[in-house]
């Protein structure tokens, strides 16, 4: 039985230089979405039910857009019309191409891709203290990056932004520092 992860790397993905997913990787949908992953090329649903499925009188063009979500080559929707497409029935992703090219993502959407999608980058292992009123902003990055915020986007940031971040809730409700 899959885990709980919407869909499956279907190759390498890098961010920001970091390989963050291999193929046959759990992705969760919020990563698909922050890394502006392509549906059906860099990832593909790991359920059936991920992409909904149109009604059985949609148009030929949601039926296509479906089966691209669900993996299904152009070459094999265009041998197939609009009825055979609405009667077909998606199947279980089974494996990934291990030939296929890595995607390199430069611009994910802000702060919480790094939990996301590298789970390699560990925390210091000595406490940074949240800084006082007055503290420099050197201070405040060490402390922002620690809580897990990226580097670049903590040295962007200016003191009272960094001061009223909610760091418990950087990355959503399933990462604490």
């Amino acid at each position: 039985m899959r885990p709980n992860a919407d869909y499956i790397a279907q190759r390498p993905i890098f961010v920001h230089g970091v390989r963050g997913y291999n193929p046959g990787d759990d992705i969760h949908t919020v990563a698909v979405e922050n890394l502006g992953l392509t549906v059906g090329v860099d990832v593909l649903p790991a359920r059936p039910d991920v992409i909904p499925r149109p009604a059985k009188d949609a148009l030929r063009p949601d039926w296509v857009a479906y089966w691209l979500g669900q993996g299904m080559s152009q070459q094999e929707i265009d041998e197939l019309n609009r009825n055979q497409l609405a009667e077909k029935e998606p199947e279980v992703i089974g494996g990934v191409d291990p030939s296929a090219t890595a995607v390199r993502v430069e611009s994910p959407m802000p702060d919480n891709t790094a939990a996301q999608a590298a789970p390699q980058l560990a925390e210091p292992a000595e406490r940074v203290e949240r800084p006082g009123q007055g503290a420099r902003k050197a201070d405040w990055v060490a402390y922002a990056v620690w809580r897990g915020m990226a580097k670049e986007t903590a040295e962007d940031s200016t003191i009272p932004q960094l001061a009223t971040t909610d760091y418990d809730n950087l990355f959503g409700p399933e990462r604490h520092a």
